[in-house]
């Protein structure tokens, strides 16, 4: 199995692929994992992750860098077909929008758009950072049983809200309901960091390895 992480300088690349490698022996999955950006690997992979730090605004920017990566990922993602996973800001660019800085474009995989966590009480603060419960939404298939009732780590200031809530698969509690996950066809978002979630964190990396859409 042949795994692409996009590089366009806005990921935590080496512990990425650090987690993957130690879930793939733990779980005796045959797996090569590149780092690039370079289109013809993007589309020639059997998995492709787009990881994300720091803030949409920027991530976009470093991404648009990528020569025609909109064309890319929508032929790897709608025409191909194939398991693709967004992981924080990653999840985030599959929005239509974001309203981060200003507002700007996403991929538009989802009908979605990300906006800034509400401060409901003194004790939500923003950004939220730390370790939560994630609950799978009861309505949706067990896709991943990884995300129902476990401790993920989380760090962001915005958050996914989605039109389509069948989009919705797992949320957090945090001075309300936020998006924690989102899966469409063959595609799935992320908002905490599997590759800081330790061993919960490996089991989730683990069920996309295996995943069929």
């Amino acid at each position: 199995m042949n795994i692409v992480i996009i590089n366009y300088n806005s990921g935590n690349l080496a512990s990425l692929t650090n987690a993957i490698l130690k879930t793939a022996q733990k779980y005796e999955i045959n797996c090569k994992v590149v780092i690039s950006n370079k289109p013809k690997k993007i589309l020639n992979a059997d998995r492709v992750i787009l990881p994300g730090v720091g803030d949409f605004y920027n991530c976009k920017k470093q991404l648009q860098k990528i020569k025609n990566i909109d064309e890319v990922l929508e032929e790897y993602v709608k025409k191909k077909e194939r398991p693709f996973l967004g992981i924080c800001i990653g999840m985030q660019l599959m929005a239509k929008v974001s309203y981060e800085r200003s507002k700007n474009e996403g991929l538009g995989f989802f009908d979605s758009e990300v906006k800034l966590i509400k401060k409901t009480s003194k004790k939500i603060k923003v950004p939220h950072m730390g370790w939560n419960d994630v609950y799978m939404e009861k309505d949706r298939k067990v896709l991943f049983s990884s995300l129902n009732n476990n401790n993920f780590y989380f760090v962001h200031s915005y958050h996914m809200q989605c039109k389509n809530k069948e989009e919705i698969l797992a949320h957090v509690n945090y001075g309300e309901k936020l998006v924690a996950a989102v899966c469409k066809n063959n595609i799935i978002g992320v908002q905490f960091h599997p590759e800081k979630s330790q061993i919960i964190g490996q089991k989730f990396l683990k069920e996309f390895l295996v995943w069929t859409p």
